[in-house]
This record gives C-alpha cells, structure tokens and sequence, in this order.
C-alpha cells in the first residue's frame, strides 16, 4: 500500500518507531508540526490518525491513555524482524554458520535508505543515523564472520561500496584493508590506509586508531593480518534476553459432591458524588425494580440507556444501579462492552467466560462456543435476582447473547438506539438528551461550591450554554476553572482564590478553540473531541461524509430537502443517512424530518469539514444549498404576495431544485419554521462570496417580513444585502435592497 506523502507519513513513522508503546499526542504534534505550528494541533493530530486508520487496519493505530500506539507484531514490521534476527543471531554463541545465516536474513530486509521519501527534521536528525548504525553493526558481524571463512576475495568489492558510502565509517575501511592484504593486494591495502588517513584527518581532525595502526604494521612487516580488534562489534538489540522460567499450573482437586455457596458478584464501578438532574430517568428505571414478592414490576427486565457521546449515560446507569443494588441480593455483573472507544468491541463470548467465572462456574465447565456459554448463563442464572450493567454497547448483536433468562434486570448503555432490542426481548428504552440550565449550573455547583455558583449566576449560566448543556463537557469546564485557581486547583471559601469563571468564558466563547479548551491533559477518554472521534470513526464513508458536510451548515437545524441539498444526495438516501447518524446520537431529531446538532458537535463536524473535504468540495455545497433557500424563498413569496413584482433569479442549478408549494398555508409554514436558517443563510452567503445570493434573498424574503412583522429580520437582512453589491460592484442589487428596506425605516 502506497500512503500519500506528507504527515501521514511522519505519523506512521512515529508510532513504528515505538511498536506497541504509547506515543504522547504532544510528542506527535511536536514531530509533525515542529517546523510549522498549526492552530488546533491537537484536532489536526486526530483527524491524521483516522486517515491513517482509514488506510490501514483500523485495529493497528489504537487510542491509548495519553496518545497512540501502533499494535503490530514482530513480522509486521520489517525493522522489528531485523532486530529479532539479530538478537537470534548473538544468542547463536560459538554455532558461526546458524549465525551467518540470520545476519544474512537480517539485512536483506533493507531496501534503501531508512524513510527516504518521508520528508521530517526529527527523522533526518534522531533516527535515520540510529538505524544505520544498527545496520552497519549488524554488517560488520557478517563480514567479520565472512572473513573467517576466507571470503576475502568476494567480500572487497562490497566493502568499498561501504567506504564509498560511509567514507568516516573506520570499521569498514578496517575490514577493506584486511581483505586486500590477505589476497595478496599489498599495494591496494596501503592505498586504501591512505584513503582513511587523509579522510580521518581532514573531515575530523582525528588520528587512525589503534586498531588500523595495528593493522598497517602487520601489512608493512609482511606478517599474517590480525582480525578486527576486539572481535565482532555488538549487534544491535543489547544483551540475549534471560531464559523463562517454567511454570506448573496446579488446579485444586474439587469435590463434586461438596457445594460451595453460591458467588455474589459485586462487579459494579465507583459512582460518581457529583451526580445531579436526571430525575425524570431515574424514576422510569424505578419503575423496572422488581416488587417485594420478587416478581419485575414491569413485563420487560431490560432497559437501554442511549444517548450522544458526553451525555452521561454511564454516570446515569452506575449511579442508578448503585442506588438500587440492595434489591438484588445474588450480585451485581458489569462488562464495558466497548463498543465505541479504544481498541476493538469485546467479543460477547469473552464477556460470556468473564461472568460465568464471577458467577462460580470452573472454567473447565465453560463451552468454548458462545451458544454453549450463552446457555450456561441462563442457567446458572435461572433462579437468581442479579443486576446486569453492559456498557457502552455496539449493537443489538453484542448484547443479545449476554442476556438471562428470568428474575435479572439487565441495564444497556450505548450510543446507539438498539431498537431491535426493543423490537425482539420488549426493551425499554431511555434517550438521554442534555441537561437543563438549572440542572447544569447545579452540576458546576457540586465541583466548585454553591457560594461560588450564587455569586456569578449569569455568568455560570452562559458557561453551561457554551458547553451545550453537557455532562461531559460540564465536568470538564469544572475542572479547567479549578486549573485556572492556581496550585492545587482549590476553589471555594477559605482557598483565597477567586474562581475566573468569566476567564473560561472568553476562552469558550472562541469557536475554534472550545473542542480544545474542553480537555484534560492527553487523556481522549476525558475530552470532548476523543468520545466525539469514537462515534465518527465508526460510521462507514458514506455517513461519515453526510455528517462532515452538514457541519457546513448555518443554521440551528435543517429539513430532510435541504440536507439532501448540502450532501448532493436524493431525499430517501438523505433519509436513511440522517436517522443513521440520529440512531448513533451524532444528530438530534427536533421533528419529523428535521434534525439538528447540539453546538459541540456542530463545531467537531465543522472542524472535520474543514480537515478532509477540499475547498472546492466545502464551496460547492455551500453554493448549492444557499441557492436551494434561494428558489425555495422565492417560490413560497410568489404564493404569499402574488402581486408584489419581483425579478425572479435564476433557473436553479441541477440539484438546487426548490419545494413545489401547494397551498398559502404550506408556503407560510415552511417560510416560518426555516426562519432563522433563511437569516443565517444570508450571513454565510456574504462571508463566502456568494454575493449575488446575499442581496438577493433578502428582497425576496420581503413579502414574508412585510407580512409576517419580523421588522428586525426584514432590516438585518437588508443591511447585509446592502454591502453585498458593493463587494460585487453591481448597481442593480444595491437599489432592490434600498427599495426593500425604505418601508421598514
């Protein structure tokens, strides 16, 4: 596979330089942007790595606590092979022939200069001359062990390769020498000492060592030729690696016909103190607890908890299933699922082995195939009353097999809907949406202090709307207010210190920062972009496309007809695209057939936009859904104000093709609801050079304001269209805006 030139490069070159270890995000970002910072490094840095997971097996770059790492094995990597050969090599001992061969095999794995076509100052100056020291020892041992044999006449046209080469390399000039003095090249082999010393003195100023002195009396003296001094250099890798030592499983002799007392799991993760809201949720999941005769006070045992990355779905269930844990005398079993986050989803027969052994089942007893240990499950939980908490589920498939029989309450978490749950075991279902004001503010009061909250109430308030009302992204602004207060991170009375709330406010209010701003550290489990990036990375390229580009859009929330538009798709494919992405919380729906996203994710799909799709793809869209709102606008005004005169625009471009409206009624409705997109729409097309749409629509939308009385919409507009034709140079615009906004003065 051929990757494009570039960061992506550098980036793979990074993580295979440290194979299986975690490479910081901030070693990456200074490594690929060393020369030439660039805003949002740290967005940058993601959107690399899902390139490059895109282009490889996404199972090879995994997200690790801090950064990334590369998960391959020793024959994944040729520089890895290298080195297992060469260690091979030196634990060969005295067996020179097995040794010959693995040095052999060793370096014929290089093909080139190491990272000739990757272009980075860190490569060039701390590992290129690394790696080919490593191989340069590595050959030094094979041609000494050459030599031995008394290959001296095959060996030399190959050693003044090196020299020529490497021309401050003394080793190879060493063994070149020997090689000519023992074919009796007498002549050549002082000429080639020749060489080294003029080289040594005038590149480095050095004297020859010890070793070619040696070496040079023994040819003058015409005595045999000493080998290399010293032996063989070290090959690279350190010393062999120590003998395991053997172990002896000893499984304790049970008897079948003594039984131990049942195992009551207690599998359930901390709870979170600072749990607020949620009060409505709670209550439903209240009433899923089975009655006092033990018996569910519901017909479904099963609930799923979904909702958009961030919404404290986790911190609900573990929270919740704490609260209640005392109703379920048998144990508690919990399993993150991973479904969405580093690494691969868990297998639900890995999960099966993991509960079957906290349930007392020998792991003898366990099938190996997950119909078996589904099975054994049901079983060994038939009469027993346990809570079973899965998080962060996949999908449907994921869960059903990890599901009991009779008298358990099982509690689902996942970003998805999971309705076939629903559909096939009667789930119920819960969707998480955010948090109210007065929720958020309280879930800031619990980490910094009510005192600290009721001083600034505004101000705690619009810190809540920047974070779209997030338990996430709350958590987070919680904890940047307490690194802003100085060592320590200390707020409240008696600290001395004043929490800036307004500082992470002006910090926030700077779009382009926020996904930043709301981190911890490297840490992408506690970072709204991280839990963001796990939802995208799952979607295939068709939704992932469809959810990047309607990041471009201006508005609050957008119809079916337009996101059809935007994404240059036709509406039953949009269709199926926008309830993708709605069943995966990356969307909400506000109705039947509008959706919209909460202002992070506005900004991640924005920020993505941005990164992968080219300008001319950003524009095109643009262009083509500020002329749908175009057309549409003037065919409802057509309808609303039929004898008003208007120039009509012109025909629509293919796929810009406006709403055919059938009545007054339907025409009035559609202006209304899409209102503030219209407004925003006449923003964006003057920011992006669409000019002729910015003066343009304003006058068509005219009618609509006379009519309806939005006198401060009819008048913002205008004044955006009246700058429009300036920008253009046209006349015509400028005196249709002044006529469409005289009335309103």
């Amino acid at each position: 596979m051929q990757l494009p030139t570039g960061r992506l490069r550098v980036l793979l070159s990074c993580l295979v330089m440290s194979p299986n270890e975690v490479v910081s995000s901030d070693t990456l970002i200074d490594r690929l942007w060393a020369d030439t910072p660039v805003e949002r490094a740290r967005g940058a840095l993601h959107t690399c790595v899902r390139r490059l997971r895109r282009l490889l097996c996404p199972e090879l770059v995994q997200t690790r606590p801090g950064g990334y790492a590369l998960a391959v094995s020793v024959d994944g990597v040729d520089l890895l092979r290298f080195r297992d050969l060469v260690r091979r090599a030196e634990a060969a001992g005295d067996d020179s022939g097995q040794k010959l061969v693995l040095l052999r095999e060793a370096l014929a794995l290089r093909r080139g200069d190491p990272f000739a076509d990757v272009a980075s100052p860190w490569l060039d100056r701390e590992v290129v001359p690394r790696l080919n020291e490593e191989w340069l020892s590595a050959q030094m041992c094979r041609i000494d062990l050459e030599l031995a044999a008394g290959r001296h006449h095959e060996l030399i046209p190959e050693l003044r390769e090196l020299t020529a080469a490497h021309p401050l390399h003394e080793a190879s000039w060493q063994r070149l020498i020997l090689a000519l003095h023992r074919c009796g090249r007498r002549a050549e082999a002082l000429e080639a000492y020749q060489q080294v010393l003029s080289v040594l003195r005038d590149e480095l100023a050095l004297d020859p060592s010890d070793e070619l002195r040696e070496l040079l009396r023994s040819i003058l003296d015409g005595g045999a030729a000493p080998s290399p001094s010293g032996g063989a250099p070290a090959p690279a890798g350190g010393a062999g690696e120590q003998e395991p030592v053997a172990a002896t499983i000893v499984r304790p002799t049970v008897d079948p016909h003594v039984q131990s007392p049942p195992i009551r799991p207690q599998q359930l993760p901390p709870g979170i103190p600072s749990f607020t809201g949620r009060t409505e949720e709670l209550a439903t999941l209240d009433g899923l607890l089975p009655a006092q005769g033990g018996q569910s006070a519901r017909k479904s045992a099963i609930a799923v908890v979904d909702g958009a990355a961030g919404a404290g779905k986790t911190t609900l269930a573990v929270h919740w299933a704490h609260r209640v844990r005392d109703r379920f005398p048998d144990g508690q079993l919990y399993a993150d699922l991973r479904g969405y986050g580093m690494g691969a989803p868990v297998e639900p027969t890995a999960v099966l082995e993991m509960f079957l052994q906290a349930l007392g089942v020998p792991a003898q007893q366990i099938p190996p195939e997950l119909d078996g240990r589904s099975a054994l499950l049901r079983s060994t939980l038939a009469d027993r009353r346990v809570l079973v908490l899965l998080d962060n589920a996949r999908d449907s498939a994921q869960v059903r097999p990890l599901l009991p029989g009779s008298h358990c309450l099982v509690l689902v978490t996942s970003r998805r809907q999971l309705r076939g749950l629903s559909v096939r075991q009667g789930a119920y279902r819960i969707s998480l949406d955010c948090l109210s004001v007065e929720e958020s503010v309280t879930l800031l009061a619990g980490v910094l202090g009510e005192d600290r909250i009721a001083a600034e109430p505004d101000t705690a308030a619009q810190l809540a709307g920047l974070c779209a009302h997030m338990p996430l992204a709350l958590a987070l602004a919680a904890e940047r207010i307490q690194l802003l207060s100085g060592p320590g991170g200390r707020t409240g009375p008696g600290t001395g210190r004043s929490v800036p709330l307004h500082d992470l406010v002006a910090e926030l209010a700077v779009e382009r920062n926020r996904l930043d701003v709301l981190s911890v550290g490297d840490d992408e489990t506690a970072a709204v972009r991280g839990v963001f990036s796990w939802s995208y990375d799952a979607l295939d390229a068709a939704t992932a496309g469809a959810f990047r580009v309607l990041g471009l859009h201006p508005g609050p929330d957008i119809g079916t007809e337009a996101a059809a538009v935007l994404i240059g798709a036709g509406a039953d494919r949009t269709r199926r695209l926008l309830e993708g992405l709605a069943d995966r919380g990356l969307l909400e729906r506000t109705s039947r057939y509008r959706y919209r996203f909460h202002d992070l994710m506005r900004l991640y799909a924005a920020e993505l936009a941005e990164a992968e799709e080219s300008e001319r793809t950003r524009l095109a869209a643009l262009h083509r859904v500020l002329s749908w709102y175009m057309h549409t606008s003037y065919a409802a005004v057509r309808i609303l104000n039929p004898g008003h005169q208007h120039r009509p625009p012109d025909p629509p471009e293919e796929g810009c093709e406006p709403v055919a409206f059938s009545s007054y009624e339907e025409a009035l409705r559609w202006c209304e609801t899409e209102r503030a997109n219209l407004m925003a729409a006449v923003r964006l097309a003057f920011e992006v050079g669409e000019y002729t749409i910015a003066w343009r629509l304003p006058t068509v939308l005219w009618g609509f304001f006379n009519l309806r009385k939005h006198w401060g919409d009819w008048i913002g507009s205008h004044r955006v269209g009246l700058v429009s034709p300036r920008a253009q140079g046209g006349r015509y615009g400028g005196a249709s805006v002044l006529t469409g906004i005289a009335p309103a003065r």
